[in-house]
């Protein structure tokens, strides 16, 4: 019996019951005829690409097999891209609120500060717990001159 609930984990769609499957490969196909349009055509095969983003936005998930496939989709892009689209950057968050994942729907964004504050951050604790045993200190030799 448990191994068949295992086997049913991963759903199993027919590509026409879920729309978001279509869409997917829509903008799959948009997106790498964009990379590879020559010069003279990049402008005009952006705006295609733009407009399957469009239509896989406004797609909605039939299933959680394509909100999983969705989220997974968005992330490539916004990883490899650098997508900062706050459409984008949204509905890749609600996927992942939807599907209950404990990780970021995007990574952060980095910030220049970051080691700086972390190494600040550090120095803090580090400087509490000096002050806690430099406390503990005079208060165990005040105790012992009484």
């Amino acid at each position: 019996m448990a191994t068949t609930s295992l086997v049913r984990i991963i759903e199993h769609v027919p590509f026409h019951a879920d729309p978001i499957l279509a869409a997917i490969d829509h903008h799959d196909e948009a997106w790498a005829v964009w990379q590879c349009a020559s010069e003279a055509l990049v402008a005009r095969r952006h705006v295609e690409m733009e407009g399957a983003l469009a239509r896989l936005l406004a797609t909605p998930c039939a299933t959680q097999f394509g909100a999983l496939a969705l989220l997974r989709h968005l992330r490539w892009h916004i990883q490899h891209d650098g997508i900062t689209d706050a459409m984008v950057l949204g509905r890749a968050s609600d996927l992942a609120l939807y599907l209950r994942l404990d990780f970021p729907a995007d990574e952060p964004a980095r910030s220049r500060l970051a080691p700086v504050l972390r190494a600040l951050s550090g120095m803090g604790e580090a400087f509490a717990g000096l002050s806690l045993i430099c406390g503990g200190l005079i208060v165990v030799g005040l105790a012992t001159l009484a």
